[in-house]
């Protein structure tokens, strides 16, 4: 039995659900999990390609892999340190809490004493040990419930950062998505490469090029937006030259949602993945009933989008599409197509772990993203 420990993102329920997802999009057998704060531990039969899951996952940090014990976790931290290549410095970091930091000072003592030359390394964030390349050195560890994990892969934050701040066209408007949610709603599609993607509300293209970098093949973007399909096709060229993507090929087009199925044609879509307009930006000062009037506005242009969404789907397509919630003082104002959407012929497709919808939220915003998934009945 292999157990991998997985540190999740800020969103936990988001995060580990897209594990799941995408072990089962993998066909991967999980036979347990477990989660144990910010930490989903996985076992499975067979190893996994850490480097290779991580670089698929937006809402991972970290993905660490048990070790062996021999004996309590000072001794199995000891024991696996003190075999690492002595032919230079060890620098090593333990992550864990203040008992891990206990744990360190008494391991670099160990170590000493049979005559190793070594640095501990104090752990602030991924950045930390990416800096200092302690997963190329194996030498990160985090302890959890006194058992000892060496990690295997961390979150590649600057090539994300550079896909989101490197792009040449950035528009506060149209390209609010951020590329970790942008990844994770694509997977939650359980994608085949092969497929055909589209995002109907494409923005400046936040979402096309995920798609790009998780080696889809077929990807069209669509927005009503002009200046959103230029500024979308401008960061989808730099894209596919930044990172010499040969497997891909993009269509980006303005057109309305409601006049879409005229530009596609029918039964040609697997998969949308799509965070349509939520609304003016908000200020916090609106009055509720200008929210409960906006919410009525957008609850018909989603159905709208569905209902042209059945004409282009092939049967069983799936769609992760995000709806909004707005705070108006102490409650939620939240919009509710869920019947038409299924009188329209579609069925939600049931998270693993969680309940529909999954919420991205944060404390002071004054709009919720709730993260649905649907599947055209066949």
């Amino acid at each position: 039995m292999h157990t991998y420990a997985f540190q999740l993102g800020r969103l936990r329920d988001l995060s580990q659900e897209e594990i799941v997802t995408v072990f089962a999009q993998k066909r991967i057998l999980i036979v347990h999990t477990r989660l144990v704060g910010e930490h989903l531990l996985i076992s499975v039969e067979t190893p996994i390609d850490a480097a290779a899951m991580m670089h698929q996952l937006g809402g991972t940090k970290l993905i660490g892999e048990k070790l062996n014990p021999k004996g309590n976790a000072e001794e199995t931290t000891f024991s696996y340190l003190s075999e690492l290549p002595s032919d230079q410095k060890l620098h090593f970091s333990i992550s864990g809490g203040t008992h891990a930091a206990r744990l360190a000072v008494a391991v670099k003592k160990k170590l000493k004493k049979i005559g190793r030359s070594v640095r501990y390394v104090e752990t602030k964030n991924t950045a930390t040990i990416l800096h200092n390349n302690l997963v190329g050195k194996g030498s990160h560890l985090t302890i959890i419930d006194n058992v000892v994990y060496v990690t295997r892969a961390i979150q590649p934050i600057e090539e994300m950062s550079e896909r989101d701040y490197g792009r040449p066209s950035i528009d506060n408007k149209s390209g609010m998505l951020p590329p970790k949610l942008a990844r994770m709603m694509i997977n939650l599609t359980m994608p085949n490469k092969g497929e055909t993607i589209l995002d109907p509300f494409c923005g400046s293209g936040t979402l096309l090029g995920e798609a790009m970098s998780l080696g889809i093949e077929h990807i069209i973007g669509s927005d009503i937006s002009e200046r959103a399909t230029a500024d979308a096709q401008a960061n989808a060229t730099w894209f596919q030259e930044k990172f010499n993507i040969q497997h891909s090929t993009f269509r980006i087009f303005t057109s309305d949602i409601r006049t879409l199925s005229t530009e596609i044609e029918n039964k040609t879509i697997d998969i949308i993945a799509t965070e349509p307009l939520l609304g003016v930006p908000r200020t916090g000062r609106e009055q509720k009933v200008f929210l409960q009037k906006q919410a009525e506005e957008l609850k018909q242009l989603y159905i709208d989008a569905f209902s042209v969404f059945k004409k282009i789907m092939k049967p069983d397509g799936r769609i992760v599409f995000v709806v909004p919630r707005f705070r108006y003082k102490e409650e939620w104002i939240t919009i509710d197509c869920q019947k038409q959407i299924e009188q329209l012929g579609f069925e939600l497709l049931p998270y693993e772990l969680s309940d529909m919808p999954l919420v991205y939220a944060r404390d002071e915003q004054f709009v919720a993203r709730e993260i649905w998934r649907w599947k055209l009945a066949s």
